[in-house]
């Protein structure tokens, strides 16, 4: 019985072993459970060159910033899908940007204010008015 005891102990031993032991590459070729991976630091790379443009990259696509400065219940499509439908806060923010079009429809003109593709447009439109536009690469120019 003492026989089978062992026997039993040293089988589950060594399926907890073959369970718990570490994967990957050890730097000492002695027992598995003994050796460890030493912790390795890498130096962070030096920082590059800077440089300073003056003039925006060219961004393909459309982005559409709108800025609120009152509540307004807002529709926003991506090119095609609904993107956000909501109320957003006065002093909120909401960047979208598209590969072909951004639709808006805002239920509050006069509380969002709208920047296209870098260029702001100002208000959309005059407090409490319905406002719908699309915009695509190249704009702004194409309102409501």
């Amino acid at each position: 019985m003492t026989v089978g005891i062992v026997a039993a102990s040293i089988f589950l031993a060594a399926s907890l072993y073959q369970l718990l032991k570490p994967t990957g590459p050890t730097t000492d070729p002695g027992p598995g459970f003994l050796a460890r991976n030493p912790p390795t630091t890498a130096a962070p790379a030096p920082p590059g060159p800077r440089t300073t443009t003056t003039t925006a990259p060219a961004t393909r696509g459309v982005s559409v910033l709108l800025r609120y400065t009152a509540p307004s219940w807002t529709l926003v499509k991506v090119d095609g899908k609904v993107a956000f439908q909501g109320t957003p806060g006065a002093s909120e923010q909401r960047p979208f940007s598209a590969d072909r079009t951004v639709d808006v429809i805002l239920g509050n003109a006069g509380g969002v204010e709208l920047t296209v593709n870098g260029k702001r447009l100002g208000a959309a439109g005059a407090p409490g008015a319905v406002w719908r536009g699309s915009f695509k690469p190249g704009d702004p120019g194409t309102r409501g």
